[in-house]
């Protein structure tokens, strides 16, 4: 398949916990991937229980006005986001990316995105979406699963604070494994998410842990730049510093 070149992407946020609602068909041409995903780490819940306070429509794109349609058509596509308390609805183009995941083929794992763009203003926010995933079969040992889902765990919980960070997600699709889970980080700017990534503490020690021990068969990053973005999150628009 080929690869996308945009991305849409939509947060909501519940007072009360719930499963996902009815999701309806992306009617745009453009669309090459949609699906939603729940962050039952955040809620304490089981990945397979879909049981969750904020959920994410994530969708790949072939070109930009597919990706704006999207946006634009949100609630028509996802209808029960309109209960939500808040929702944060936005565009993103890539402008690097690295790895692999199984979203455009299952069957064979490759890189989500082609060519990307130049990088964009110092000043600019963006957001990084990471994925990991594992080939699922009667061979697979889960306790790499769990070893690499803890190391995530440690992860969020070191980003308290963090300088630059505007909020950290992470979300299972339906499944659990069939569709790699993946995280959604907001940043002020690049640099801040380049300090953390790479900087002393835990998500170094963890890439460090991946690359030596294999916990996961594969994983990506894409940083973006944010291209439109409508609502708030968290009560504030993650574009305003």
């Amino acid at each position: 398949m080929a690869a996308a070149s945009h991305v849409s992407i939509f947060m909501a946020r519940f007072d009360e916990m719930r499963t996902p609602g009815l999701f309806r068909a992306d009617d745009s041409p453009g669309t090459l991937f949609h699906r939603i995903g729940a962050d039952t780490r955040a809620a304490a819940t089981e990945p397979a229980s879909q049981q969750a306070f904020r959920f994410l429509m994530l969708a790949l794109h072939a070109n930009e006005t597919s990706a704006h349609w999207s946006v634009d058509h949100r609630y028509a596509v996802v209808p029960w986001f309109e209960e939500a308390v808040e929702v944060w609805a936005a565009v993103l183009e890539p402008f690097r990316h690295l790895g692999e995941c199984n979203y455009l083929d299952q069957a064979a794992p490759g890189p989500l995105f082609g060519s990307s763009e130049s990088p964009p203003d110092p000043s600019e926010p963006i957001a990084i979406v990471t994925t990991s995933g594992w080939i699922v079969c009667e061979s697979l040992d889960m306790n790499r699963v769990r070893e690499f889902s803890n190391g995530v765990l440690g992860v969020r919980a070191s980003m308290t604070g963090i300088e630059g960070l505007h909020s950290q997600q992470s979300f299972f699709f339906p499944g659990v494994l069939q569709y790699d889970p993946l995280t959604v980080t907001l940043w002020r700017d690049a640099a801040s998410a380049r300090a953390f990534a790479y900087g002393p503490g835990v998500h170094k020690a963890q890439m460090l842990r991946q690359r030596e021990q294999n916990l996961a068969d594969r994983t990506s990053f894409t940083r973006c730049r944010i291209l439109r973005a409508e609502g708030t999150w968290h009560g504030r628009n993650p574009l305003k510093w």
